[in-house]
């Protein structure tokens, strides 16, 4: 295999939602960051998280806290356990983790900006989450008739692109009214397009006064360098500093996020082993399918911590 090049993503998306924290739930060795959300929460991380209903998991600011907290948890462990990564990487609300992961956030902090993220975004959006998600996942080859009708029902519903991912996938977002009537357009014919069950019209114009309230807050951050360069989802830039953080982390908030750019900048800087924290293996598996030098795993494909050092090694065989 030669010398092992690592990067670390960071998801954005839930897994199999009501499973997501059981495990950070009792266990001891993460009694300390359950303190750290139970005080952030105001009760107990348990009570709290028994207590939500199904559909309350997927609220906005629920949703990303679980999300953030899953993902810490993960790191935690799995950090003194593998060598340092030469790039983060994180989608959508990941690209906020990633800056706990490079080191400029603990997790108190982060955990605090995570909140305060999804809080004004939900604000940003107002009443536009009312009846099913707000966003949707654009997949699979299409005729050039179909095409030109997606277009045109985006620009006739509002429909912004959150999201190029790679082989022509896209993620849409807008109103939930905006997102039902372009399903419901019988000229846009596309049986592999998904509905997701989100709140909130992440990475759409929508959410402008949502990035220029963040940029204040993380200006008042303690966010410092990142010691391992995160890659910038609006352009894949590598971020350094500070201030390039607080620059990129505001503004994707409201602008199209490149996860096909971030992609290629992996396998440009020489990366051939990538590790998603999870939950789900979503990133793992575009890398792969994009990007076939690259090998791509997401924690939850392993039965153990440790097995995720072995994998390393015999990468580096």
């Amino acid at each position: 295999m030669g010398t092992l090049r690592l990067a670390i993503l960071c998801s954005g998306q839930a897994g199999q939602q009501r499973a997501m924290l059981e495990n950070l739930l009792n266990a001891p060795d993460l009694a300390g960051l359950r303190r750290i959300a139970s005080e952030l929460l105001g009760e107990e991380l348990e009570v709290w998280w028994r207590n939500l209903t199904d559909e309350a998991i997927f609220a906005n600011e629920i949703a990303q806290f679980s999300i953030a907290l899953y993902q810490l948890s993960v790191w935690q462990r799995i950090a003194p356990l593998i060598p340092q990564p030469a790039l983060i990487a994180g989608y959508s609300l990941g690209e906020l983790v990633a800056y706990h992961v490079a080191g400029s956030l603990d997790a108190v902090e982060t955990l605090v900006l995570v909140r305060h993220r999804a809080r004004l975004m939900d604000e940003a959006a107002g009443g536009m989450a009312v009846s099913g998600g707000c966003m949707l996942l654009w997949r699979g080859r299409v005729s050039r008739r179909t095409q030109e009708a997606k277009e045109r029902g985006m620009l006739a519903c509002g429909l912004d692109t959150a999201i190029v991912r790679n082989r022509g996938e896209q993620v849409l977002a807008g109103s939930a009214d905006a997102v039902g009537r372009f399903l419901a357009d019988p000229q846009i014919i596309n049986p592999d397009m998904v509905r997701l069950a989100i709140t909130t019209p992440s990475h759409s114009r929508y959410l402008v006064t949502a990035s220029e309230a963040f940029r204040g807050a993380l200006d008042n951050s303690r966010l410092a360098d990142p010691a391992v360069p995160v890659l910038a989802g609006v352009d894949a830039t590598r971020v350094r500093t500070r201030s390039q953080a607080v620059d990129v982390l505001s503004r994707q908030i409201s602008t199209t996020l490149r996860w096909d750019r971030c992609m290629t900048a992996l396998e440009e800087a020489g990366i051939n082993t990538v590790i998603e924290l999870g939950p789900g293996n979503d990133l793992a598996k575009l890398v792969e399918a994009g990007h076939p030098r690259i090998s791509a795993r997401s924690i939850d494909e392993f039965h153990d911590w440790y097995a995720v050092r072995e994998w390393l090694k015999s990468r580096s065989n």
